[in-house]
């Protein structure tokens, strides 16, 4: 070109850059929507992790309290220094996951926080005064709830975290013999409702049969749900080993701990057949309410420990979902 000419542009040629200008911009927008929407989802994700450990960890506290209290009530003292120690922590928990849940912003309704917040209330007021049967239930109705609010919170996280993830999730996530997205749902069942719900049975066991060492003269209604549990107990411990069994073969161990479902057998059978042949048949039991607690105890801290186990496992593939991210073909 001469100095002093200018070059004028083919007016198609304009239009095409313009036309593929646009089109770049368009793929850069819908790019940073995409990681965008990625982010977003992992947070939330992490958010519900970290929900689900606190609602565990309050399920627990509520269990403790009411074995505790049912002794209380029953006239055992010895009781007494720990229980005041634990209704300090549980209110503590409970304020800690309203805050948090308040602040992540619809991991539970309000209706589920005004719910949590008016059945701690209902049991912590005068529950020196209460009969022990209605003790029992408004923990027991407390407990359902939070139990409720986990599974569906654990629900929420069976997909992939971005819907086309899965296939490379599959070729991505190590430590499982199956499809990652059955072994997901199959061991967030597990440690979402089933354990929690075996765990339940067994805390209820240890309230209700503390209180039946601990009282002189144990009300017949309290010890027909005793008789009740046993058999439920009984059925469940045995879905449950084998569901255990299953999730071990098919996590190839990544879950260590659920082989100790299987070694605490034993233990189980022996809670059960204690307070079946000692504290249901004889009027002075020789077990103590003490060692009853504290058996029932040791097995359920042993099933806790395999839901977090359980969780940790979650955890790593929602930590390995990043590295599957970044691996995607754009």
């Amino acid at each position: 070109m001469k100095h002093g000419t200018m070059k004028i542009m083919n007016p198609s040629n304009a239009v095409a850059s313009a036309s593929m200008m646009t089109m770049g911009e368009t793929d850069a927008k819908n790019v940073s929507v995409n990681y965008r929407t990625f982010c977003d989802s992992f947070r939330r994700r992490e958010d519900s992790l970290t929900l689900l450990y606190q609602l565990h960890q309050l399920i627990k506290a509520v269990q403790r309290h009411r074995g505790i209290s049912m002794g209380l009530l029953a006239g055992d003292k010895d009781f007494l220094a720990e229980f005041s120690v634990l209704q300090s922590q549980l209110e503590r928990r409970l304020a800690t996951l309203e805050t948090f849940a308040h602040s992540t912003g619809g991991l539970l309704s309000d209706r589920d926080k005004e719910n949590l917040h008016l059945a701690w209330v209902t049991i912590r007021q005068n529950w020196q005064d209460d009969d022990l049967s209605d003790n029992f239930e408004l923990h027991s109705h407390f407990i359902h709830q939070l139990l409720c609010m986990a599974f569906n919170l654990a629900k929420t996280l069976e997909g992939p975290l971005f819907e086309d993830m899965q296939d490379a999730a599959e070729l991505s996530h190590s430590g499982v013999s199956y499809p990652i997205a059955f072994s997901r749902i199959e061991l967030l069942n597990f440690i979402g409702k089933q354990m929690p719900e075996m765990i339940e049975q067994i805390a209820k066991l240890r309230g209700l049969s503390t209180y039946a060492a601990s009282s002189q003269n144990p009300a017949e209604l309290m010890l027909g749900k005793l008789r009740y549990l046993l058999q439920v107990i009984q059925q469940h411990s045995e879905r449950t080993r084998q569901q255990a069994d299953r999730l071990h073969m098919i996590l190839l161990g990544a879950v260590p701990s659920l082989k100790n479902i299987k070694d605490l057998e034993l233990k189980l059978m022996f809670l059960i057949n204690t307070v079946e042949n000692d504290v249901l048949i004889n009027a002075s039991p020789k077990t103590g309410s003490h060692q009853l607690f504290d058996l029932a105890t040791e097995i359920i801290e042993v099933y806790w420990g395999v839901v977090c186990d359980g969780f940790a496992l979650v955890r790593k593939w929602h930590q390995g979902d990043i590295d599957v991210w970044a691996k995607m073909s754009s």
